[in-house]
């Protein structure tokens, strides 16, 4: 029996670097206590991915990295550049695009409010409206699910929004249960759930050689 081969499609901007050019690629994927991020190295002959260039990859550049075998190629992480570095050797030159997903919009805002009798979700979705500005919604379906949790007086001066929505989540119950679980998914909608509501057709019992969490 034949496995294909590895894949992926990168997007950074306006370019779309061939497979050839992706020399190691890692996207790291976050849930709650952190965001996702990749770390992409790319050959760089005659500078062509660096700024001034004639494919320039730039600071501040959305984009998506798709990762599969075959024509099995789903979407991983919708993603911004946040770093470029150049490296090279003797014969070869290089260029390392690190970044991160939408996520990171999460850390931008700081929020001065004050919530009064507001249930969890109620803050959650006005979090995603008006400081950060991620959709939640996927289908006409609402990503930010309902908690059972009212808040009578929450204030905030200056706070960031990452550490309301760990808050929410931390305190938040659903059913009894206490614990949500929110994360930036690959097409770049902000999903939060009851922890351990959802289930993954992949098992990967068995087929993990190395792990490390950090």
């Amino acid at each position: 029996m034949s496995v294909a081969l590895p894949v992926a499609a990168i997007v950074f901007g306006s370019v779309t670097p061939p497979q050839d050019d992706v020399i190691d690629l890692r996207v790291h994927l976050g849930c709650t206590k952190e965001v996702s991020s990749f770390d992409c190295l790319l050959q760089n002959f005659n500078k062509k991915y660096s700024p001034g260039g004639t494919y320039p990859i730039n600071v501040g550049d959305n984009g998506s990295i798709s990762i599969g075998r075959g024509a099995n190629c789903p979407l991983i992480i919708t993603l911004r550049v946040e770093e470029i570095e150049p490296e090279s050797t003797p014969l070869e030159n290089y260029i390392r695009v690190r970044g991160r997903c939408w996520g990171e919009k999460l850390f931008r805002k700081v929020v001065t409010k004050t919530y009064e009798n507001k249930k969890g979700e109620e803050i959650v979705k006005d979090l995603m409206d008006y400081y950060v500005g991620l959709s939640h919604v996927r289908n006409s379906i609402e990503l930010v699910e309902n908690t059972d949790t009212t808040y009578t007086l929450l204030e905030y001066e200056n706070s960031p929004v990452w550490d309301i929505l760990k808050y929410i989540a931390e305190s938040a119950d659903k059913n009894g249960v206490i614990g949500f679980d929110f994360r930036v998914a690959p097409d770049g909608k902000f999903e939060f759930f009851p922890r351990n509501s959802k289930t993954s057709p992949v098992s990967l019992s068995e087929l993990i050689e190395v792990s490390r969490y950090s």
